[in-house]
């Protein structure tokens, strides 16, 4: 069995996708952490293992994230933490509690403006 097929049996191909984008992003930082074929293969089943009921759109969210603001790469804890803060961001809000709030009264913004700017002149 060629390694190509046998790793596309034992881990998501989206995986392979975040290792180089991460390894695009962060160079030997990312790279330096599997220096055997043995070690990124075991690394890309546990990633895969850890990540897989996170859809593509998230990856890309969390991506994005690491890429414009962490220095360091993630670990696979530190990129599910991301993954389920970007997820639990992107759940809509029920209907019935869309339908349980009431519209916000001008006359109370207007009191409650009023009192802030009273506190910002004190």
């Amino acid at each position: 069995m060629n390694t190509s097929s046998q790793t596309s049996s034992t881990y998501d191909l989206r995986i392979d996708i975040l290792f180089t984008r991460l390894g695009a992003i962060y160079g030997q930082l990312w790279w330096n952490n599997y220096r055997t074929e043995e070690l990124l293969l075991l690394a890309k089943q546990e990633w895969s293992e850890g990540l897989k009921r996170f859809d593509n759109q998230i990856f890309k969210d969390v991506l994005v994230v690491y890429r414009e603001q962490k220095n360091y790469p993630p670990s696979l804890p530190q990129f599910a933490e991301s993954c389920r803060a970007t997820q639990a961001r992107r759940v809509p809000i029920p209907e019935r509690m869309r339908e349980e709030r009431r519209p916000s009264s001008l006359e109370t913004a207007k009191l409650h403006l009023a009192a802030m700017k009273q506190m910002l002149k004190n």
